[in-house]
This record gives structure tokens, sequence and C-alpha cells, in this order.
């Protein structure tokens, strides 16, 4: 993913306001020393990223020291929960989740300031149709980059989906529309490609789920 957006960006010049940092790259013992100065503003707390080192720090401690200056997302999650057990929350945004302390007026762009506002703009932020949501299995499977494609919008839907229902509880008025908007979506892009006998089979739970807000 991070090498498709440094693409994206080099080449095509594309959101180059987008800070990328591959966390797989952020645990090489040589990555703050050496690569820090093409983040300008980010902290790294300790010499890498790896929780179980003494000279390492975890995502709370990164989060924590950059929270604020920045707008921060994780795409596929954090290679540690630490900051989500010190009191942040993963809001799906797009493919990604931003990194929130619920309720931080001074922080938080306006969809996020209650959970009732995310769910009123979900049709805003959440993944678009992919135009390859019709991939032919035979061509393209499991292991290529076309089919981790599909299963990326596919798990973002699921997401989208879950965190829905558990707003519904508290803002049913809000929430419960925005379950149907992602319902709507997933559903009719499921019904281009149906069963495959793969991995993506695993989404259709979600989907029977987020059915029964009909």
């Amino acid at each position: 993913v991070t090498n498709s957006v440094r693409y994206a960006q080099t080449c095509h010049h594309i959101r180059q306001d987008i800070l990328v940092l591959d966390q797989n790259l952020m645990s090489a013992d040589w990555f703050v020393s050496k690569q820090a100065r093409n983040a300008p503003g980010v902290a790294f707390p300790r010499a890498l990223y790896w929780p179980s080192r003494e000279d390492g720090f975890d995502m709370r401690e990164f989060v924590d020291s950059n929270y604020g200056k920045f707008r921060i997302f994780t795409f596929s999650g954090a290679k540690d929960p630490s900051h989500l057990k010190a009191g942040y929350a993963a809001v799906p945004f797009g493919y990604a989740e931003e990194i929130v302390r619920p309720m931080d007026d001074a922080n938080l762009t306006p969809w996020q300031v209650n959970s009732s506002m995310w769910a009123e703009s979900v049709a805003w932020h959440m993944p678009r149709t992919p135009p390859f949501v019709a991939l032919a299995i035979d061509k393209y499977p499991e292991g290529t980059w076309e089919y981790k494609a599909l299963d990326e919008y596919f798990t973002a839907m699921s997401r989208y989906g879950e965190f829905a229902f558990k707003v519904a509880e508290e803002y049913p008025a809000s929430a419960l529309p925005a379950c149907v908007t992602v319902y709507a979506q997933a559903v009719a892009d499921w019904g281009v490609r149906g069963r495959c006998g793969c991995s993506l089979d695993g989404h259709v739970t979600f989907l029977k789920g987020l059915g029964l807000c009909h």
C-alpha cells in the first residue's frame, strides 16, 4: 500500500500533502536514524517501532507524541493495540481508520465530534464502489494484488457496518440510516460478483447482519 501511494505522490504529484510511514520500515534499526529527516515534524519516541525492545516504542507512545499535530490514519490497523487500550478510538474513514480521542472537541474534525455526526456523514467518506468489483477470480486468484485490493474494499465496508451498528445503540436516528447506506452499496456490489469459493465469501456473514437494518 505505501509503495503505491509513494508512486502516486512522486510520479503523478497526487496528494503530496500526505505523509506516509510504513510500520514495517519503522521497525528497522536504521529507520529513525536514517529516515526521520524525511518525516518533518513527526516525533519518534525512541529508536524504532518495536514494543518489546527496551529501545523501542509502541503505537500508544507514537500517537501520544504526535496527536494534535497531524490527523493520524492507519491502513489495515496497527501492529500493536496499545493506543486503543489507552483510550484512543479507530474510526472508519474510507479504506483507512482515523485515530481519535473520543469527544476531543479541540482536535476532532466535525463528523468526529460525536458518533452521531460521523454516522450522518457516512455517505461522504465511505469507500466508493471500485471499478474492479466484478474481478475475475480465476484470472486474479488469492495472492494477487488485484484480489487483495478487492478484499480490502469489502473489509472496509465490513468495518463501516460494524462501527455503524455500535453507534446505533446510542444514536439510532442517524446510525441506522448509515447502516442502510452501507448495506445497500455492499449488497449491490456483492450481487455483481456473488460467491467465489474463496476468502471473500467470509464477508457474507457481515452482509447478512447488516441486512437486519431493513
